[in-house]
């Protein structure tokens, strides 16, 4: 095992700092010196040794300025060898035992000689490998399972989160009704009246729930959306069809800050399928850029319920 408290510690880090202090000097050490050089024609030297002098250090500066581009260029693209991965994880303590476990791992598995194990392990590994490589680009996702809403959780009450915003698209009457729906809906509610979240939602209601002769969605559906509207949650809502000419816009998402973006799949009994929690800030901004698409088609439920009673 590696000793963390040394990796972290201020050996590790004066010895990163004298290696960056020279690199950054440096630039100041040149400028220093081109410029004394020009003094010093200017003192000792005819007017045609000065432009000489100038023309010589105006092209090695030049010069310099082209390598250290092409050296920045070259560092951007490097990317570190098997053999200096295990040193370049090592500052990571955490990251690192997770390396050391796999690594133990596939030596047994490179150990064994059944054919029919090895090519079911590798094809298993080969799976985990694809897994990694999406979690590294910030991307987890939740097969057919509820287990997703303990993230969903953690992430609304996670320090630094602030806001909320969520498409809702109501395909069934049941949408979020079942208990892992109501325990979610819960946690809204606690944050945003303990005024640690505040929470916005659109929901955009399939036509069958909200048919065009009817003033109000169907029962289950308004009383889900008033009883948001009651703890003080900014909401807003839209028939499905009024938005048929952009259908990119229909989708069930989660904007957790400027952090995150899930992504909710659900048949048709309201079950999730998949949920897709993507760190991509690009991601973000898109879904954020579409949110604000979808807010224009969408009315406020508060105005709205001002203009028409709402059925008992």
């Amino acid at each position: 095992m590696v000793d963390s408290s040394y990796c972290r510690g201020m050996p590790y880090q004066s010895k990163h700092l004298r290696q960056r202090r020279l690199p950054d000097l440096l630039p100041f050490v040149i400028a220093g010196a081109s410029i004394l050089a020009v003094l010093l024609s200017w003192l000792l030297f005819s007017l045609a040794a000065q432009i000489a002098v100038t023309g010589i250090l105006c092209g090695g500066l030049f010069g310099l300025a082209v390598a250290s581009h092409i050296r920045v260029k070259t560092a951007s693209r490097w990317e570190p060898s098997l053999l200096e991965t295990p040193f370049l994880l090592a500052h990571d303590p955490d990251v690192f035992q997770q390396y050391a476990t796999l690594c133990e791992s596939l030596l047994k598995v490179s150990q064994r000689d059944d054919l029919i194990f090895r090519s079911i392990a590798l094809e298993h590994v080969d799976d985990l490998s694809r897994r990694a490589a999406a979690i590294a680009e910030g991307t987890f996702v939740f097969e057919g399972t509820e287990t997703w809403r303990i993230v969903y959780g953690r992430l609304l009450r996670s320090p630094g989160l602030h806001l909320y915003r969520s498409v809702a698209w109501v395909k069934n009457k049941n949408y979020w009704q079942d208990e892992p729906g109501r325990k979610s809906m819960a946690v809204n509610f606690e944050l945003h009246d303990q005024e640690r979240l505040n929470v916005e939602r659109i929901a955009i209601i399939a036509d069958d729930l909200w048919p065009a002769g009817e003033v109000w969605p169907a029962e289950s559906i308004r009383q889900w959306l008033h009883e948001q509207h009651a703890h003080g949650i900014w909401i807003k809502f839209v028939r499905q069809s009024a938005i048929e000419k952009e259908l990119e816009l229909v989708a069930d998402i989660g904007i957790y800050g400027s952090r995150a973006l899930g992504i909710q799949e659900l048949d048709e009994q309201c079950r999730t399928v998949r949920f897709t929690l993507s760190f991509d800030f690009e991601q973000v901004t898109a879904a954020e850029a579409r949110w604000d698409r979808l807010s224009v088609y969408a009315e406020s439920f508060a105005s709205y319920l001002d203009r028409y009673e709402m059925p008992g």
